[in-house]
């Protein structure tokens, strides 16, 4: 399998910059240097994945809007780039563990993909499970999607391009999520890759090919008008969002895809930054079997953060409920006279509590744009701090904030994942979204003692 020959920084460890806790429970795990001159290794305006792989923490760091990149000001070409570091211990120091190289400014994937079947759907002796970490990289001559693969037992990173274009707009080419799933009538488990408008790429197990994946040479569905920005498989069948509507692919030798649920009496037009539905996860579905589907619904620059969830129904259709309004429960907690835009829900919603009196609540990362007298912000109206919502097992909601800040603006929370280490009973959270404002060494990472969402909480 070839290997990626430059993988870690000289400068090796991570000695975090963190901050004094502020919080019992919480405690800073990474905060990005805010002078990366004196630290090279360190840096990052934000973290957009945790993952646990291999009882080992890994985490995207990107510098989008990062002052030491040559795109917002920086001096050496070679420096500020996308990377992925690495935590071996709970108390220990974070290390560099791959730097995707020049032209990748944010790793938009980072995630353990796991297969248990080949390309021809036969079962493998063992499953295999791979670390990805993709990102496009936009050159002079075009623009590249790259997808890094690190074996669970492996040291090194494989390098394999996916798929290449001419240059456009970012969304043409941000590869937001990645998912593997069964095709219910081949057996084949494919790797599911959304890559920006260019539609769905897939790819199957295969342990002579780079990477031990086999990508298709063209996108298996797309073109489309708005990024995807989330897949997931419900009822064992995948779904997928992009601006106003969920897409299902229908299995077989031959996919195809079809619409699933439009919500385009919402909002006939999305704007791509924003992305219409953003974090679909599937859920348990309330008083009956099989599982519904949940997201948060941002069409504009005035999205509230409704949580919409859709309850399987006859011939394939949904029943469409909307949850809760989240911008009403940020400004009761943050005493906000206005909020004026919420934003969230990255990635999947993380379940938390599993075997406890805490199971089946789910996390759901935001950030807010508000205002009123005392309001702690950042720039631009944005909250300082990162809050989290948390939906109970009810289907009640409630927000909570990573604490242990010392008043250093966290902004967003992006990520979360439970502690891979064993015998750790803990969550990390990661996150600060720029929005385009500069945000040089702003990336951090907290983890807070379990459990994250428990009644025994000291509220």
């Amino acid at each position: 399998m070839p290997r990626l020959t430059s993988l870690v920084t000289a400068a090796g460890l991570l000695l975090a910059a963190c901050p004094p806790t502020s919080a019992q429970d919480w405690s800073c795990s990474y905060g990005a240097a805010s002078s990366s001159a004196t630290r090279p290794s360190q840096g990052g305006s934000e973290i957009l994945h945790l993952v646990g792989h291999g009882e080992r923490l890994f985490a995207a760091v990107g510098f989008w809007e990062d002052g030491t990149n040559v795109y917002y000001g920086g001096k050496d070409p070679r420096r500020g780039w996308a990377r992925v570091i690495r935590l071996d211990a709970p108390g220990g120091a974070w290390e560099v563990d791959l730097e995707l190289g020049p032209g990748h400014v944010r790793p938009e994937i980072l995630e353990a993909v796991t297969f248990h079947s080949d390309g021809e759907g036969q079962a493998l002796d063992e499953p295999v499970t791979l670390l990805m970490a993709c990102a496009y990289a936009t050159g002079l001559r075009g623009t590249a999607v790259h997808c890094f693969v690190r074996e669970q037992g492996g040291e090194g990173w494989a390098k394999v391009r996916v798929l290449s274009g001419p240059r456009g707009r970012s969304e043409a080419y941000s590869v937001r999520d990645v998912h593997v799933h069964r095709d219910a009538v081949t057996g084949v488990d494919h790797v599911i890759l959304s890559i920006g408008t260019q539609g769905i790429l897939t790819g199957v197990y295969d342990p002579d090919a780079p990477g031990r994946i086999a990508w298709q040479g063209k996108p298996e569905f797309g073109p489309l008008q708005v990024r995807p920005l989330g897949i997931t498989t419900a009822n064992g069948t995948l779904y997928f969002s992009a601006g106003n509507r969920i897409y299902r692919r229908v299995d077989g030798p031959k996919p195809r895809y079809e619409v699933a649920h439009d919500l385009s009496d919402l909002a006939t037009k999305v704007r791509s930054d924003v992305g219409g539905v953003r974090g679909l996860t599937a859920v348990a579905t309330p008083g009956g079997e099989g599982e519904s589907l949940l997201f948060m619904w941002s069409p504009d620059a005035r999205a509230q953060g409704e949580m919409i969830r859709l309850d399987p129904a006859e011939g394939g259709r949904f029943t469409r409920h909307r949850e809760v309004v989240l911008a009403e429960l940020i400004q009761a907690h943050t005493g906000a006279s206005k909020v004026q835009y919420v934003l969230g829900a990255y990635n999947q919603m993380l379940e938390v509590g599993a075997g406890t009196p805490d199971a089946s609540r789910r996390l759901v990362g935001l950030e807010f744009q508000g205002s009123g007298e005392g309001l702690a912000q950042w720039k631009r109206g944005f909250y300082r701090g990162a809050l989290y919502a948390i939906r109970d097992a009810d289907r009640a909601y409630r927000i909570e904030e990573v604490g242990g800040a010392g008043g250093r603006p966290l902004v967003a929370t992006r990520c979360y994942v439970r502690s891979p280490f064993e015998g750790d009973r803990a969550t990390y959270f990661g996150g600060h979204d720029p929005n385009g404002i500069p945000s040089t060494g702003m990336a951090w990472v907290h983890r807070r003692e379990d459990p994250p969402a428990s009644s025994e909480r000291d509220d």
